[in-house]
């Protein structure tokens, strides 16, 4: 009986002490967002509140309270409207699911379409949220099958866009399948993460001590040839040109933290930053009126970020990889682990559902990079889609098999969908014309 009774007492003790704590801060959650050393003030928006102050291991300029969210949630009836398509650059096939997924794996394998944004403002200018896949060996060649990837300039001319109208390239990440082909823009400005480019040239120059170049392994280039990215963009290094170039299969960077960052892609980044064509951000940007960019940084990178869109419907919000699945939002469900902290990508979907909390669509408005569903009606958003292009001879569409879908229509803008859309599943695996193991 005395040792309950001491066990009782004692227990009682540990909840004193707790709540001791808790009353200190101790277990509190970060309190002084602003990272000026003046906690709980009125500019702290709630004192110690979760969801108004910033959750642990989180940049302080990589936080967005709920209470921004929802202002940034109730635009201005005079705000821009824009117009808004996605379109398919490439397509991977034949992905093992719990790789993409891997609390679902509902089949074995999935075809995963690469899908980016292109935004059309009421004066005619556009906007593109991520560029597609350039580097065509790495996508035949050394990755899964792969299908359908077109040029992005001839498909937006196909429907019926103006390429030589891209003024900003905003991209979700600088991976080589939503970065890869910023020179096809030469005069567009790129908007990119400084903590996206941080990543790149901390993990590019680790050293290969206790780890054999693992950790800033890359999907092409031999680990051991290379010792920054200077010598990968610049050539040089160990090998003349920038390190040597690994044969299929691929080198297996698995999900170290620069695989998906390989030469020519960090060439194309590179190029507009020390070109004068890149505007680098550091957390939440306003772009321009009814467009504004929100970090979700380790949702898939480090220097994620989200594109939030005013349209006639409400809000689109454009994640790339850190919204791989709309599935995987739908049901609070990870997608597409890379160098992502799951703690963030749950975060970046909250602020999806935050963002579009005032539009009818709500998480249907959350536009996915990689959703297998994506061209279909079981993606809602995505329902009104079609095959780039005429059908030529044996059926494959001049488009390659790559489709597009309208999202939204603004500003009395006419429809872009053929009158009469082709919508025969196609897929086409023949590589085009490209140069065999290139980096």
């Amino acid at each position: 009986m005395r040792g309950r009774i001491l066990r009782v007492v004692s227990a009682f003790a540990a909840v004193a002490a707790l709540g001791l704590l808790v009353n200190a801060g101790a277990l509190r959650a970060d309190d002084d967002r602003n990272n000026d050393g003046n906690k709980g003030n009125k500019n702290d928006d709630g004192g110690s509140r979760p969801g108004q102050t910033i959750p642990p291991q989180t940049l302080p300029q990589g936080f967005e309270s709920h209470s921004d969210l929802a202002h940034d949630a109730d635009q201005s009836p005079h705000a821009a409207q824009y117009s808004a398509w996605v379109v398919e650059s490439s397509r991977f096939m034949d992905v093992p699911f719990r790789s993409f997924m891997p609390d679902r794996g509902d089949r074995p394998t999935v075809n995963l379409p690469v899908n980016l944004g292109i935004i059309k403002a009421k004066n005619g200018d556009i906007t593109l949220y991520d560029s597609g896949w350039k580097q065509l060996s790495y996508i035949y060649d050394w990755q899964f099958p792969s299908c359908c990837w077109h040029p992005i300039r001839m498909q937006m001319t196909k429907i019926g866009l103006n390429p030589d109208k891209v003024k900003r390239i905003v991209v979700g990440h600088a991976h080589w399948d939503h970065a890869g082909q910023l020179s096809e823009f030469p005069d567009a400005i790129l908007y990119i993460q400084k903590e996206e480019l941080k990543q790149i040239d901390f993990f590019l120059s680790y050293p290969l001590q206790f780890n054999d170049g693992h950790i800033h392994a890359v999907n092409t280039v031999e680990r051991h040839s290379f010792h920054s990215r200077q010598e990968l963009v610049n050539g040089g290094g160990t090998v003349q040109g920038g390190g040597t170039v690994q044969p299929p299969p691929s080198q297996a960077c698995a999900r170290s933290p620069v695989c998906g960052y390989p030469p020519q892609t960090l060439q194309e980044i590179f190029g507009k930053v020390m070109g004068g064509k890149a505007q680098i951000v550091d957390g939440r940007h306003v772009v321009d009126d009814g467009l504004i960019i929100h970090p979700a940084f380790r949702g898939h990178t480090y220097g994620s970020q989200l594109l939030q869109v005013n349209t006639s419907i409400g809000q689109l919000v454009f994640g790339s990889d850190t919204y791989s699945s709309w599935e995987g939002i739908r049901d609070w469900n990870v997608a597409n682990i890379q160098q992502t902290d799951t703690v963030q990508q749950m975060l970046a979907y909250e602020k999806c559902y935050a963002l579009t909390s005032m539009s009818a669509g709500s998480y249907n408005n959350c536009i996915a990079a990689h959703e297998p569903k994506s061209y279909s009606t079981d993606y809602p958003i995505t329902s009104n889609w079609w095959n780039i292009g005429l059908p030529v001879a044996g059926g494959v569409p001049t488009g390659n098999c790559s489709r597009a879908a309208e999202l939204v229509l603004s500003n009395g803008e006419a429809t872009h969908v053929p009158a009469v859309p082709n919508r025969v599943y196609c897929e086409n695996r023949v590589p085009p014309p490209h140069t065999p193991y290139e980096k």
